[in-house]
């Protein structure tokens, strides 16, 4: 136990397979990469042959090393050359598990096949695991997580929708502006309409656990975040409902999400009559007196229309803007605010500062947020951004501010974006291809039963190939 209670961190263990073998190599490292540190670490294994995913005693102790390789018998897995290997069942023990691409495959056709043969803690590992190598572009090929992802829209347990939606976000907003985007919200649609209406359409009854709650919360943020339907008419209904009638969202009337959620979904798409109407109310009604006031301006900041967001924009910084609204320094942040959180709104406040430069170099706070910004400046937006800091730079001089102005050759300039730059030169091909090949109406037909002999046979296909492939590396 000195190996688990004197660390802070948690192991990763990877698994790879020897197929022509039958052997398998087991890696350990710390999830922290300063951290040297090994651990004896309690294992057991599932696999399609022996999917006993009830029985969760260990199989066996990794002892404190970097690598071990042993055989399946030895390990005491029943175990084929085509067979899928999962391990750490029902997620007993306290460490992460990831796996060669020939096994993911083997996965994928297991998930399309019957998804219900692997436990649904385990359903939700894959996605959990596989998480961090996504985000940090360490995935060698992004095919076979679409085909992990393409088998949800089976999938009623809500633990994996909860462990796959960081995922999905992730990639919605990386695809944001290249051509894979309206692809793959197709997609996303196609996998959590089922779950959606599940959830949204029929009445909740008893009292709802916070797991339950914060799933439910992530599918809707999901579906509207690719457009859904269902999901839009939905929360603009509850808004509307809360901003011009008398509706008190809460969790305890089975909404399923906090009513922040709600408000920022459901403003999404407002009319020009809803959105004025909603101005207006600012200039009408006292701060103080009403608790959704800030809440209206804070929801605003998620409007995907381009002239909502240029009226937005002017009612918190214009020339004209009304300080009965929030002082300077309130402003400032919401501008921080909308940059974050709304890839649509960046070209119109890009647009806006440009526009506006003279007057917001007079607001406290602006440089300080400006340079913050600036971390986000993709690399095709690179000289953009550097011509607008230099006209800055000229009126800061000007109006006498001693605020220091990031510098045209910092480091920090598009910091944050490069992992969006890295992810899209890596991977936006491949994804563009995949999502090109199993667009419906081919992807509905092809996974429309939930036994398709296409989708099944090709995953076998595609499975067949690694293992073919790594078999004759190893005999050549």
């Amino acid at each position: 136990m000195l190996s688990w209670t004197h660390s802070s961190a948690i192991p990763i263990v990877s698994i790879s397979r020897d197929y022509e073998y039958n052997t398998i190599t087991i890696k350990q490292r710390s999830k922290d990469q300063s951290s040297l540190e090994y651990w004896w670490i309690p294992l057991n294994f599932a696999s399609a042959t022996a999917p006993d995913f009830k029985r969760t005693a260990v199989d066996y102790f990794m002892p404190p090393v970097s690598e071990v390789t042993l055989s399946a018998s030895e390990l005491g897995i029943e175990l084929r050359i085509d067979d899928w290997l999962i391990v750490n069942k029902q997620q007993t023990g306290f460490y992460h598990v990831l796996y060669n691409d020939a096994n993911l495959w083997l996965i994928a056709k297991q998930l399309h096949d019957n998804h219900t043969v692997i436990h649904p803690l385990n359903r939700a590992a894959i996605f959990q695991d596989l998480g961090h190598l996504i985000q940090n572009n360490d995935m060698e090929s992004v095919d076979v997580v679409f085909e992990l992802l393409s088998y949800l829209q089976y999938e009623e347990e809500l633990m994996p929708w909860n462990q796959v939606a960081d995922t999905i976000v992730f990639l919605g907003k990386n695809l944001f502006g290249t051509l894979s985007h309206e692809m793959y919200n197709n997609f996303v649609r196609q996998l959590i309409r089922p779950i959606f209406i599940r959830l949204f359409e029929t009445p909740c009854h008893g009292n709802l656990t916070n797991t339950e709650l914060l799933a439910r919360q992530k599918i809707m943020e999901m579906a509207c975040l690719v457009d859904l339907q269902e999901c839009l008419t939905y929360t603009h209904a509850k808004a509307h409902e809360y901003i011009f009638g008398s509706l008190k969202i809460g969790n305890e009337m089975g909404y399923y999400a906090m009513h922040e959620t709600i408000l920022c979904l459901g403003v999404k798409y407002l009319s020009d009559e809803e959105f004025n109407a909603i101005l207006n109310t600012f200039s009408k009604d006292d701060r103080d007196t009403h608790p959704w006031y800030d809440d209206l301006i804070y929801a605003l900041r998620c409007t995907q229309s381009q002239s909502h967001l240029q009226q937005y924009l002017n009612l918190l910084l214009g020339e004209n803007s009304t300080k009965s609204i929030m002082d300077d320094i309130e402003s400032m942040m919401y501008l921080l605010y909308l940059f974050r959180s709304n890839r649509a709104a960046r070209p119109v406040m890009w647009q806006f500062i440009e526009e506006n430069y003279r007057v917001l170099c007079g607001f406290p706070k602006f440089v300080e947020n400006f340079n913050r910004i600036a971390e986000y400046t993709p690399r095709m937006h690179r000289q953009q951004f550097i011509d607008l800091r230099m006209k800055i730079a000229e009126e800061l001089k000007k109006v006498d501010r001693d605020e220091i102005l990031i510098a045209a050759d910092s480091s920090h300039i598009g910091q944050k974006a490069k992992v969006s730059d890295t992810f899209n030169d890596k991977f936006n091909h491949q994804i563009y291809e995949w999502l090109k090949r199993n667009q419906p109406p081919t992807y509905v037909a092809s996974l429309g039963a939930r036994s398709s002999a296409t989708q099944i046979g090709h995953l076998f296909r595609v499975a067949g190939k690694f293992l073919r492939k790594v078999v004759s590396k190893k005999r050549s």
